[in-house]
């Protein structure tokens, strides 16, 4: 497979991604490019507008404005009520008068014939019928009544593209010198001058192609895509430093796996042949002490008193190499993991230990316990070992103090936490990380006890289901194992 070939899917997406983000760019331009053309469309007929309702207003301010009869100006019927409508010169030209909007109207249709920009003047009760409102400037005209002050639209005139724009026209004082008999008043709208201005050479504009603005459209997108490219290349050979890191992790552990599978097989092969020795080590030395019994020789004490060592040591190696047994079997469930009515193991586990419990006159206090959550054997181990570690390190040294045992648990969470206290002589705070390492011991004269494995052991339960265990000052004097279990791994 080729270097390119690799991430085609996600190069191609990408890519694809890009160039419709260019072409949008290039869409949204162009509508843009439309919208500028009617805003610049709509300037245009506010200016034209404008120049209208300027000449109005001279003309309105004037009275209006005396121009010869002729055959395009007629007298206004409309002004007939004014006396002085029409007069004449000394030299006899007659003269009409002419009211703001009739002046205006010819005003526009001049300006249709050179510029293509029609104006109109409407309202809903014109002087002149021709000045009567269509469909679009009758609603124009009420939106006006109602408030507002311009109204435009798009539309087609002779099939070709207008913008349509139309504002109110108010009365003023001068204005009702030709509308007050219609009963306006000042500030009344009196109808709206609308301006019509072709759109088509804005269009055309619009529509125009920029050569600088897709060459330049080009350049970028083109630069994109190598970008793309260049950063897929990138992405491609940190997925297979990637790839041939977890390759040659994947491969370490296997042979880490097979390497413990190795060492923990030697392991239990080793501790199954060397508990046979032991066993019939101790097997033999009880048997010769009893026929030693039945021999009468004055060396037989000596005899005897080296039989027993040889017993105690066997012994302590057979229990030596149980440990080692249950540390190795320690990290995986002996039996399906649930919840274990802790209570009822306590107190099971409590009456094989009555016999030693009694013995050392201990004083029990026991709480009611949360259940947990672990496999019943090694449950039953965890717990053996923290009690048998109390009985056996926990008792005060004082002969006077009363030995007490303290077991408790709690609820957190989703965890069950649980605490076995004594009042013994306790452990220094600098060696209370140092017990949980295999085969530690804080004193090597008592060779009663074990080979300082046993709390090794409980860690290695517990945070086989991720907990964790510590010690703690006790309340009563002495030390506090503490250790929790999760509901969950």
């Amino acid at each position: 497979m080729s270097k390119a070939s690799m991430p085609l899917k996600a190069l191609l997406g990408v890519s694809v991604l890009w160039t419709a983000s260019v072409a949008g760019f290039f869409c949204w331009d162009s509508h843009m490019s439309i919208w500028y053309a009617q805003e610049m469309a709509i300037k245009e007929a506010r200016g034209h507008f404008n120049k209208d309702v300027a000449l109005r207003k001279w003309a309105a301010r004037h009275g209006g404005v005396y121009v010869p009869v002729d055959e395009r100006t007629r007298p206004n019927p409309a002004l007939s009520h004014i006396a002085e409508r029409d007069i004449s010169t000394p030299s006899g030209i007659k003269l009409t008068l002419m009211n703001p909007a009739y002046l205006l109207r010819q005003v526009m249709d001049e300006y249709e014939e050179l510029y293509k920009v029609k104006g109109r003047i409407t309202g809903f009760k014109p002087l002149n019928p021709d000045n009567a409102p269509d469909e679009w400037e009758a609603a124009a005209l009420r939106q006006f009544e109602r408030g507002e002050t311009e109204v435009f639209e798009k539309t087609l005139i002779n099939g070709e593209p207008y913008l349509r724009l139309m504002s109110a026209m108010v009365a003023d004082e001068y204005c009702l010198k030709c509308h007050s008999r219609q009963g306006y008043r000042v500030g009344d709208v009196l109808g709206g001058v609308g301006v019509s201005v072709s759109l088509q050479s804005y269009l055309e504009g619009a529509a125009r192609v920029d050569p600088e603005k897709i060459l330049l459209l080009a350049v970028i997108w083109i630069m994109g895509l190598a970008a793309i490219y260049a950063i897929g290349l990138l992405i491609r050979r940190r997925i297979e430093e990637r790839k041939l890191n977890e390759a040659a992790l994947i491969r370490k552990n296997r042979e880490i796996v097979s390497a413990n599978a190795y060492l923990t097989r030697f392991a239990e092969i080793s501790a199954h042949h060397l508990m046979e020795p032991t066993r019939r080590l101790v097997s033999y030395s009880q048997r010769l002490q009893c026929h030693l019994k039945t021999m009468p020789d004055t060396h037989n004490d000596e005899i005897y008193q080296d039989l027993q060592v040889l017993e105690r040591d066997a012994a302590h190696l057979r229990m030596f190499v149980k440990d080692i047994q249950l540390f190795l079997a320690a990290g995986e469930p002996v039996e399906k993991v649930g919840i274990q009515d802790v209570d009822a193991l306590v107190s099971s586990l409590l009456q094989r230990l009555e016999a030693r419990v009694k013995r050392a006159h201990v004083r029990l206090h026991i709480d009611k316990l949360p259940p947990a959550t672990l496999d019943k054997s090694r449950l039953t181990d965890l717990f053996w070992i923290l009690m048998d570690n109390a009985l056996s390190h926990g008792l005060p040294t004082d002969d006077n103090v009363v030995p007490e045992i303290h077991i408790s648990g709690e609820r957190v969470g989703k965890l069950s936490r649980y605490r076995i206290s004594d009042n013994g002589p306790g452990i220094p705070l600098q060696y209370r990380e140092r017990v949980f390492e295999i085969f530690e011991r804080l004193t090597t004269t008592d060779k009663s006890a074990g080979a300082g494995i046993g709390l090794p052991i409980a860690r290695r339960i517990i945070e086989s289901r991720h907990g964790k265990i510590e010690l703690e000052d006790s309340p009563f004097g002495g030390i506090s194992v503490v250790f929790e279990l999760p509901d969950d791994n």
